[in-house]
Formats: C-alpha cells, structure tokens, sequence
C-alpha cells in the first residue's frame, strides 16, 4: 500500500509511514471497507442482483474513488441495465484514474466499435424521452407505442420495459404487462420497482389466491369424477359415409377460421402498424412545427434588433465635418488618426503601441478647435493610454536604471499621464529629475504621489527624496 499524502510505499504491518509519518490505520480500515463492498457487489452481480449491486459498488467508490475494479464493475452492471451512458461514464473516470493496463479501455473500445449498436441505443434513449413526456401528458397509447420501439431497439433497457410495464397494467393489460416485466426480472432480479409491478398484477388477477385455487380444483373434481368412466356399445357396421361429411365439415370449419379469426387478426396488425406510423409520423411532424415555430421567434427577434440598428444608424448625424487643416495642431491629429486607424486594423507590436500613445500625447489640443476632433482625440487617448501606461512605464524604468536620465523623464512623465495612479512611475520620475538636478520638478512629482497614491509602499522613501532635493516643510 502506498502513502496517501507522500506516495510512498508502507510495509504491510506499519501503521505509520516511514516518509512523512502519517498515520495510516484509518486510511487502511477505507480500503478494507471499499473492498469488502466490492466483493459484495460482486457476489450480488453474478447472480444478476443488478440492483443489489448497484448500490454495494457505488457505496465501494464512496469509501474509495480510485478503486478501479469496483468501478469497472460499476460501468458492466450499469450497461446490463441498459444505462449506457452512466456505463460509459464510468469507465471514462476509471481511464482517467488509471490509463494504464486499464480493461475499462477495452469495454469503451467494444461499445464504441460497435455503431449500430450506438445508434439504436441513442434512437432507444430518444424515443424513451417521448413516451416519458407522452405518459405524463396521459397519452398512454402513444406511450406504450413508443416503449415498443425502445425495447425493441434496446432489449436491456430495464427502465423502459418497467414503464411499459406500468402503462400496461394502468390500461388493464395484465398478460402482456406479465411477459415485459418476465424480461426485466431476467435483467435484474433484485429491482423492486419490478417485483412490485408483479405482486400488483398477482393481486389484480389473482393468480396468488390458494383459496381461489381451492375452489377451482373442487369444481374441476365435481364435472369430471374420479374412477368413472365411459363404456362404449357395439353397433353394427355401417358404409362409412361420415367419412366425406368430417371432410366437408373440415373444410368450411377451417375457411370459417381463415375468415373470422386470421383474416382480422392480419387487419388488426395492419392497422396497428399504421396507426403507429402514423403518431410516428404525427410526433416527427410536432417537432418540425416546434422547430420552425422557435426558428420564426428568431427571426422575428433578428428583424427588430435590425429594424432598431437601422433607427438608430437613421438617428446618427452624418453631416459631414468641415476643418481647417492648415495648423500644426491639426496636421498631428490627421496624422496620429491615420496611425491608429492602421494600428487598429493589423496586429501590433509593443513598439508601434508605445509610438502611437507618445504621438498622441504630443498632440496639442489647444490648437484643435472642432469639438468633433476634440472628442475623437480624447477616445482614441482613452483606448490606447491604459494598455500603453505600463510599457511605457517599463521602457522609462529600463532608461532610468541604464542612467539616461533625460530620456527616463520623458518617458516617465508619459507614462505618469497615461496613468495618474502609477505610484511607481511618479516615484522614478522624481528621482529622475534629481539626478538632472532638476530639484523644483523632482519636489513636484514625489509631492504628487503622496498626494495620488498616499497608501503606496514607497511612500517612506519619499521624506528622504525630498531632503535631498532642499525641501523642508
């Protein structure tokens, strides 16, 4: 056995693990009680007590997930019930745990391989799913039609046969009900769903009562004595003319059979048949109207989101804006509204971001007087200041430790209007400025962050910075 926490293996008869020291008792006493589950389940499983399995294999995996064997188990007796899908889950989650030398990989290979059984199993699964939905509705005869289907398909499907069952009985139907719940009892011996539908049934016909069978074998004694018998009398030959005559009668006996008896029956499977393609064809014909009735919503919903997108496009004001391009003020603006409308179109370096926040930032607005240039300015510095801040804030930091002080201001500075929270950016912008014995703009700047960002980690530096820089309150 392995350790839980550390992995390791421990001996036999160690309660501690030699590794990590965890004590382990306790863990053992879980995987005793999982196995003996399984073991259970097991026992349970070889006599088709499904049911009874079922549940001492689900309680094994309560105490142990990982063990594999219950598990597998599990995903087999779920299938013999015909729940394949909880079949198939199970042995996806045993591979998970274990995807080697696993035979949970085998049992999904041979379901999976096998199409046409997949096929009919999903048919079975979608048609069971009508008959639910019909039998709630109280439409029994289209229900048992369905159910027909479904176990027709898939003869394992234990769930099926059970409401066919039931459905059955509730139209009084006890002798078919009977031989659909003989099938599920074969499936699984121990369901008590279906050992109650039977004592239902023994109950409503009474095949259960002795005293019913008492009275039945007193009458069959009185009509037919025992130790009586029948003595016969001679009579005389006579010419054997009976002999035509029973010929005759056997004739128009078996005519009169064909004709009452096989001829309807024939008609009333025929009819049957039709009747059921016909609610096929009626259930088919339902889903299509639904179908096309919830695709009319769609486009009915497409339509007024149109109609609204078109209202408010007519809405939008599409005078055209007359500029006067002739100052340096707007001469930058067309050209950093070109560069972004390029940026915007293809993919991007961090470079070209970096260039089109600076461009942007040195354009002068004062020079601007269109308030529709103003606005377009303005929404384009909001796209692309908060993505740029913290590179620009990088490329400053990486000048300021090379010592290009001069270049790390510019930046920096940048980087502080792109982001007027970067505590981090006012901080090296002032030291920035020390270094350029710049000392008025380094006081500004360090003031600035305790003013912006008076929660920030570099905050304690600051009264340092600011005796060096001559500052005294």
């Amino acid at each position: 056995m392995n350790c839980p926490r550390c992995g390791n293996p421990v001996p036999a008869r160690r309660q501690y693990c030699e590794v990590c020291g965890t004590d382990i008792s306790i863990y053992r006493k879980i995987i005793r009680l999982s196995n003996r589950y399984y073991n259970s389940g097991l026992e349970k499983a070889k006599v088709r007590n499904l049911t009874g399995a079922a549940q001492d294999l689900q309680k094994s995996l309560e105490m142990n997930k990982r063990n594999i064997e219950a598990r597998n188990l599990l995903g087999l007796v779920y299938y013999e019930m015909g729940e394949t899908v909880s079949a198939l889950s199970e042995w996806v989650i045993s591979k998970s745990f274990s995807p080697d030398a696993n035979e949970a990989e085998d049992l999904l290979e041979k379901v999976q391989d096998n199409q046409n059984e997949l096929e009919n199993i999903n048919q079975a699964i979608k048609k069971y799913n009508i008959a639910l939905e019909a039998a709630k509705e109280q439409n029994d005869d289209l229900a048992i039609l369905q159910l027909k289907k479904v176990v027709s398909l898939h003869g394992n499907f234990l769930r099926a046969l059970q409401l066919l069952a039931l459905l059955l009985i509730k139209t009084d139907q006890y002798d078919q009900a009977k031989k659909y719940l003989d099938r599920a009892i074969k499936i699984d011996v121990g369901n008590t769903t279906t050992l109650r539908y039977l004592a239902e049934i023994a109950r409503e016909t009474g095949e259960d009562n002795p005293r019913l069978r008492e009275n039945e074998s007193k009458d069959i004694s009185k009509e037919t004595p025992r130790g009586i018998g029948v003595v016969s009398s001679y009579r005389e030959e006579k010419p054997n003319v009976m002999v035509f005559v029973n010929l005759l009668l056997g004739v128009l006996i078996g005519i009169a059979v064909v004709y009452y008896l096989i001829v309807p029956t024939i008609k009333s499977n025929i009819k049957e048949e039709y009747e059921s393609q016909k609610v096929d064809y009626s259930a088919e014909l339902s889903a299509k109207t639904a179908e096309n009735a919830q695709q009319a919503k769609t486009i009915a919903a497409l339509e007024r989101q149109v109609n609204e997108l078109q209202t408010t496009i007519d809405g939008i004001d599409t005078t055209p804006v007359t500029v006067e391009v002739g100052t340096e003020g707007y001469r930058a603006f067309f050209d950093v509204l070109k560069e972004y409308k390029l940026l915007k179109s293809t993919e991007y370096s961090d470079d070209q971001l970096q260039k089109l926040a600076l461009d942007l930032w040195s354009v002068d607005a004062s020079g601007i007087d269109s308030e529709y240039a103003l606005s377009m300015l303005e929404d384009m510095r909001s796209d692309i200041y908060p993505t740029a801040a913290r590179k620009i804030y990088k490329a400053g930091k990486a000048l300021y430790d090379s010592a290009d002080y001069e270049g790390a201001a510019g930046m920096l500075e940048a980087a502080v209007a792109f982001n007027r929270e970067n505590d981090a950016a006012m901080y090296y912008l002032g030291k920035s400025y020390q270094a350029l014995s710049q000392f008025d703009k380094a006081i500004e700047y360090y003031k600035l962050m305790l003013e912006v960002c008076p929660n920030s980690t570099l905050k304690e530096y600051i009264p340092q910075r600011l005796r060096e820089c001559g500052y005294t309150e």
